[in-house]
């Protein structure tokens, strides 16, 4: 019943009824569905106890949460409280996967969900890419598609469409999957690139590039993915929509970016360890970074940097701890991180780091490492000082990175 609430929340965060039906918007949909999942969660892990908490990923998204609301004291103190509220839904339904999901077919139903879902989404921005509106009297700006919710702006849709073709082509490629399935997914993934295309996002084209490459290298042997990956890179260039051609550093809309990182960078300067706190990036600018990992170090420091890169590297980490030798797994485990890597390249362009999605495919990576790491191996998923030092080191190198791009890239009028 568990994972059964797990599918119903998810499947509530892609949909939102409240918002295609306008009667309906007094109705408090996930806040009812949060109350009946968590009772449920409580009497099932009491029924059954298991561990949910024994991965650094789940500590760091508990510190993550902690910095959010340690970051807000700064700023008033009924800003801890509201910032304890914001971050709850990423924490919840990451943990409500972890709790939920105890088998592999858990696991990989939750992906086919995704898959659903993400149609769901093209199939309605296609309707209002060629209506001029879609579900919930959404109408287009600038000719591209937009979503509800948290879908609401064109490069989180296309996020969420990068992040889901992974799984779309794991379920093409998959042996076991019968030919009318395989077919019926190859139109699938025609849908989404088909609505990924009508986002018109520059940053879901970079996105869906470095998963392409990230999928040929995986996959294939090193001189087919040269070839893959250099066909499916131009394939892409060639197909890109009408603002892919103008992603150069001195184009207004990359100067904006950039000049916002240096903001982010100042902010940094000014409060080095917990950031200006959460929420606050737009009371000292007027935009937000567009890139997520600089949007954190700014609100949360360089405290917050490391439990945000730590997350991630972990995620990495547990995936690539399963072994090759799991031969009913190793495709999902491709998916997966091919999957993140898309999501990771678009976030550099996006400030998505307190949304929802992000922690879908956080726990899923979460619960595979717990699934499939052997138990020679389950030492390596507990947190040691080279841990540490390399997350620092990463850090450290991302707040370098985006200082060298700030300095080399930023174009100040005079």
């Amino acid at each position: 019943m568990l994972y059964a609430c797990l599918l119903l929340y998810v499947t509530l965060i892609y949909v939102r009824p409240a918002e295609i039906y306008p009667e309906w918007a007094t109705i408090p949909f996930v806040d009812i569905l949060t109350g009946i999942s968590a009772a449920i969660g409580i009497f099932s892990l009491g029924a059954k106890p298991r561990k949910i908490l024994d991965l650094p990923h789940d500590k760091l998204i508990l510190a993550f949460w902690a910095i959010i609301a340690i970051s807000s004291f700064k700023v008033w103190f009924t800003g801890v409280y509201y910032a304890f509220l914001a971050f709850m839904p990423p924490v919840f339904v990451y943990f409500l996967i972890r709790a939920s999901v105890q088998s592999q077919a858990q696991l990989k139903g939750l992906a086919y969900l995704l898959i659903a879902l993400n149609v769901f989404l093209a199939v309605n921005g296609i309707v209002q890419y060629h209506t001029g509106i879609g579900l919930g009297d959404v109408g287009m700006v600038l000719d591209r598609i937009y979503g509800l919710g948290i879908f609401n702006d064109p490069n989180d849709l296309g996020m969420t469409f990068v992040m889901t073709v992974p799984f779309v082509l794991l379920a093409i490629g998959l042996r076991s999957t019968w030919l009318l399935f395989r077919l019926l997914f190859i139109i699938v993934l025609g849908v989404i690139l088909v609505a990924l295309y009508y986002t018109n996002s520059r940053g879901a084209i970079v996105g869906l590039a470095a998963a392409m490459v990230a999928y040929s290298f995986i996959k294939f042997s090193k001189p087919k993915a040269l070839v893959s990956a250099a066909v499916l890179v131009a394939v892409i260039a060639v197909a890109a929509p009408s603002r892919g051609g103008e992603m150069t550093f001195d184009e207004s809309s990359a100067q904006t970016r950039i000049q916002s990182w240096a903001e982010g960078w100042a902010m940094l300067k000014s409060h080095p360890f917990t950031g200006v706190g959460y929420d606050q990036y737009t009371e000292y600018h007027y935009a937000v970074a567009h890139n997520s990992f600089v949007h954190t170090f700014a609100e949360l420091g360089l405290i917050g940097a490391f439990i945000f890169v730590g997350m991630f590297y972990w995620y990495f980490k547990g995936l690539n701890l399963i072994p090759d030798s799991n031969k009913e797994f190793l495709p999902w485990r491709r998916a997966l991180l091919v999957s993140a890597i898309g999501m990771c390249s678009c976030a550099w362009f996006l400030s998505r780091q307190y949304v929802p999605i992000f922690y879908v495919l956080l726990a899923m990576g979460a619960s595979a490492a717990s699934l499939n790491v052997p138990a020679e191996k389950r030492s390596k998923l507990e947190m040691s000082q080279t841990d540490v030092v390399v997350i620092a080191a990463l850090t450290i190198f991302g707040v370098l990175f985006v200082y060298f791009q700030i300095r080399t890239m930023a174009v100040w009028s005079g």
